[in-house]
């Protein structure tokens, strides 16, 4: 699944239509894909800006000469965690691509509105991931067409969703030692 940690001041995605249309807006990149929607998780975490120091300096403030000459203390700052577990980016165009479609999301709703952003994304092991108990199906796998369809986890059978005999994954000889 992707997981999106938003941090941001308690001044920014202020109504719920806000944070709606970031949210779906994140959503599409992995639609594309395609993944199932219900993969994508989106946090919203605001963080006073007694709570959140950008170089010594909290975000949003007025301006202070300790953060000259350095970037504006009056803009909020928005930083986000990205966690890619479905996918793995395992080539620089994949890479570049990516990050070019979360530059395109971004915009309307940091840049556009004069926010500060940073963002990193981390890939975790795809073995080390469940859905109400359930291994995830292989990416493009029949179940996995399945789950996008009715946008939830529901059983399987192991070879429709290229598990099948044979294959393997990362963690199956550790869970068979459990």
């Amino acid at each position: 699944m992707p997981l999106w940690i938003i941090y941001h001041p308690p001044s920014t995605f202020t109504t719920p239509e806000s944070k709606q249309t970031f949210a779906q807006a994140i959503t599409n990149i992995y639609t594309q894909v395609p993944l199932p929607a219900f993969y994508v998780n989106v946090l919203f975490q605001p963080i006073a800006a007694d709570s959140f120091y950008i170089g010594g300096v909290p975000r949003p403030s007025e301006h202070v000469a300790a953060n000259d000459p350095g970037p504006q203390s009056e803009r909020p700052f928005i930083r986000i965690v990205i966690q890619n577990i479905a996918r793995t980016l395992r080539d620089e165009k994949r890479r570049d691509g990516f990050l070019s479609r979360v530059d395109k999301a971004l915009k309307p709703h940091i840049e556009d509105q004069g926010y500060d952003v940073e963002y990193s994304v981390y890939e975790t092991r795809r073995d080390l991931w469940k859905i109400d108990g359930m291994v995830p199906p292989m990416p493009g796998s029949e179940a996995e067409k399945e789950w996008a369809r009715l946008n939830r986890a529901v059983g399987f059978e192991r070879a429709k969703g290229g598990l099948g005999e044979g294959v393997r994954w990362e963690g199956e000889e550790r869970k068979a030692k459990l």
